[in-house]
């Protein structure tokens, strides 16, 4: 699958020690003149194909804002983006290729199950991974080797997620059911967000079913979500797979109350959307978003998780750039310092600011386009979420979760 060489180059890599290698094992910046390698690998086809190709446009702008400030210390960067269908064997045949490209870390996957495929192959790569979408909370302890953790995100895990759908079903101020029916892709991102829904809720969950969005019909999977009369659904899929089975709901007999997992309150919303509730990652616009927009006059709304994308490239930037050193290892060591802490402010196409302050010794604190993208010890933010609603064919905003809220596990 990989070649041999680069594999056979990149382990004797790590065997010579952690940071600091030899130049041909991608080591200490000096401004060789070489160029950092990096790539990306997302559905740029199929379904999820229009999320896919405006994360691409954000890592390619973010390479692009590197290059402008004299890339990492004095290399530019080159990113190589492929191609994975939103399919998990192709993510990592795709990987093959970007391993045998010399890549010290990249961007992806955007679904859960190519991620956790990825990771582990990673890992034992020494190859840093930052995905803008995977949510699975597996993957709060994946990519982890040699007291390293390769596998981070700029999105939060579905842990979080669950706690506010939980709160949609059970609290009297909105759902307040008492039984509850799982309805979710099957997929590892559907069933891990399932299975933190079942340890978050109160209600009786009285079905736990899993579809496949290219069915040609839902009957059959809509008769066993309703068999026991639940008094609300609450539903995990990701924009593009979702409205088949919503169709089929609509113009069938039932009629209960419905949660939405992230991203799913997009673009314009069919009639039978009313009442619906969601679970949705906070959207309050920054500065550094509006920034970033700026810089893509081609993308007149960008689609989820794309911003974030964007941070994953150039997080892993700022890390090397304060390491001194374009590695995975010394990304893997230093991307949590500089995505947060009490650094100097960074943002957007800041990157020449990054080098300023890397060569005057100060540390940094990345303040993303998709928020403040502080990373935990498992490399992965605590976001704002909101409770919405449709009301009216509007999408209305009923509560703000901040991450107090989930540090307390729900209990604020």
């Amino acid at each position: 699958m990989y070649s041999d060489s680069r594999r056979g180059v990149l382990k004797k890599c790590i065997a010579a020690g952690s940071l600091g290698l030899s130049s041909g094992c991608l080591g200490t910046l000096g401004g060789s003149g070489d160029t950092v390698q990096f790539g990306a690998v997302l559905p740029l086809s199929g379904a999820l194909a229009p999320l896919g190709q405006h994360g691409k446009r954000m890592v390619e702008q973010a390479a692009s804002d590197v290059n402008a400030a004299g890339g990492i210390g004095g290399n530019d960067v080159e990113v190589t983006i492929l191609d994975t269908e939103a399919n998990a064997e192709t993510a990592v045949e795709q990987y093959g290729t970007l391993v045998d490209r010399g890549v010290i870390g990249f961007v992806g996957g955007l679904v859960s199950d190519a991620s956790l495929a990825l990771a582990p192959e990673a890992a034992s790569d020494e190859i840093m991974e930052v995905s803008p979408a995977s949510t699975a909370p597996q993957l709060s302890t994946a990519g982890q080797a040699n007291g390293r953790k390769f596998f981070g995100r700029t999105v939060p895990s579905d842990g979080t997620q669950a706690l506010v759908m939980a709160k949609v079903v059970d609290d009297s101020l909105y759902i307040d059911a008492d039984s509850v029916a799982l309805l979710s892709l099957d997929n590892s991102f559907g069933a891990g967000l399932a299975e933190a829904q079942r340890e978050a809720l109160d209600a009786e969950v009285v079905a736990d079913v899993r579809y496949d969005p290219s069915s040609e019909s839902f009957d059959d999977t809509l008769a066993e979500v309703f068999q026991n009369d639940p008094d609300a659904v609450s539903f995990t899929s990701v924009s593009g797979q979702e409205r088949g089975i919503l169709d089929a709901y609509s113009q069938s007999e039932y009629d209960v109350p419905w949660v939405l997992s992230a991203g799913m309150f997009g673009g314009d919303l069919p009639s039978y959307f009313e009442g619906f509730y969601s679970a949705s990652l906070s959207s309050a616009r920054t500065q550094a978003y509006f920034e970033l927009v700026r810089r893509l006059p081609d993308i007149d709304q960008p689609r989820a998780y794309s911003v974030n994308a964007y941070d994953a490239l150039f997080l892993m930037a700022c890390a090397a750039e304060q390491a001194g050193e374009a590695s995975g290892p010394a990304i893997a060591e230093t991307i949590q310092s500089v995505s947060g802490g009490s650094g100097h402010t960074v943002s957007v196409g800041d990157f020449g600011r990054v080098r300023s302050l890397t060569d005057a010794g100060r540390s940094v604190n990345y303040q993303g386009a998709s928020g403040g993208v502080d990373l935990t010890a498992d490399l992965e933010p605590l976001s704002s979420y909101l409770i919405e609603q449709v009301n009216n064919g509007s999408v209305e905003s009923l509560e703000l979760l901040q991450p107090q809220f989930f540090e307390s596990g729900g209990n604020q």
